[in-house]
């Protein structure tokens, strides 16, 4: 096993955070994980869940959300403990993912010292009310994280300006979940992964251009260090051709890149995806301003700020 590689050790403790959350869950079918829900929406829980009481807020903020959650802090830890791996789902286009996952995240980490392994999606473009906030969430989830894989919505509409916001939800989830069933089968590269998919491509060349061209809209400024393609339901390709598509898949990659594998799988579903270890700055840095400015220049904190109620009653002086 690599220096930069680690492996899953069981007990495994799958959380899901908000609406992408439960529909991971249920969709899992032979994985051998249990699970945890966490929302501040009682629909998007079930029985093995823990749902943060906003009280009488009915659009509460994402700030909100997290000053209820310090309430809950203990019952996550014991909710946590008794495992040795978190594998922690959520959306950072939704208020309750903001919110919630960097706190269970440094609770995971920081408090009780799992190996963390964290999945998350970003909201698209046009969403600007999200995007500060889903970079800040982002940034503390990765510190928090021993690995943290991230799909861009928004590269699948910069590709294909078409797709309508339900079909990227759906490829956005099903990436997820085939990159949840991959996690015991690979090495895992410590760190950011980006993670892009194609889905029901009949034609593994164009799927591979669709895939390459998703994976550098979201690059920025980073650079790749590894990456896996992995192609679903192409057993009766030529071996010949499948070699090719590899050697051209790798000439691709830009930079000192040779780290590239290429992996197929039996399926009756023709679907492929890249996941791709990278190291420096993503465009989700520019949705936070503050990023410009060093890390060793700033000053920050390791809880994430919330807005609690605060009663202080100050008597007046004349």
């Amino acid at each position: 096993m690599a220096e930069d590689c680690i492996e899953l050790r069981k007990p495994v403790l799958l959380i899901g955070i908000g609406k992408i959350g439960k529909n991971i869950v249920s969709k899992l079918g032979n994985v051998e994980y249990d699970s945890l829900l966490i929302s501040n929406h009682r629909e998007e829980l079930d029985n093995n869940s823990l749902h943060v009481d906003c009280k009488t807020w009915i659009n509460p903020s994402s700030y909100k959300i997290r000053s209820f959650l310090e309430t809950y802090k203990e019952e996550i830890c014991t909710k946590l403990s008794g495992y040795q791996t978190i594998v922690l789902v959520t959306s950072l286009s939704e208020k309750s993912g903001i919110a919630i996952a960097p706190v269970v995240s440094h609770i995971a980490k920081s408090m009780l010292d799992k190996t963390v392994i964290s999945l998350v999606t970003m909201p698209f473009g046009h969403e600007k009310d999200k995007l500060f906030q889903a970079s800040v969430s982002l940034k503390r989830i990765s510190s928090n994280s021993d690995i943290n894989f991230v799909v861009d919505n928004d590269a699948y509409i910069e590709i294909n300006p078409g797709l309508t916001m339900e079909s990227c939800s759906k490829i956005s989830n099903d990436i997820v979940l085939n990159t949840i069933k991959l996690i015991p089968e690979i090495s895992l590269n410590l760190g950011t992964n980006l993670v892009s998919g194609a889905m029901e491509e009949n034609n593994i060349e164009m799927g591979i251009k669709d895939l390459i061209a998703q994976l550098y809209t979201s690059l920025g400024t980073s650079s790749i260090t590894k990456s896996i393609l992995y192609v679903n339901g192409a057993r009766s390709e030529p071996i010949g051709r499948l070699n090719e598509m590899l050697s051209n898949f790798q000439n691709t990659m830009e930079g000192d890149t040779s780290d590239v594998s290429f992996v197929v799988t039996d399926s009756s579903r023709n679907n492929m995806h890249i996941i791709a270890s990278i190291k420096g700055r993503t465009k989700f840095d520019s949705y936070d301003p503050l990023n410009m400015i060093p890390v060793d220049k700033v000053l920050d904190w390791d809880i994430p700020e919330s807005h609690p109620d605060i009663d202080l009653p100050l008597t007046l002086i004349d």
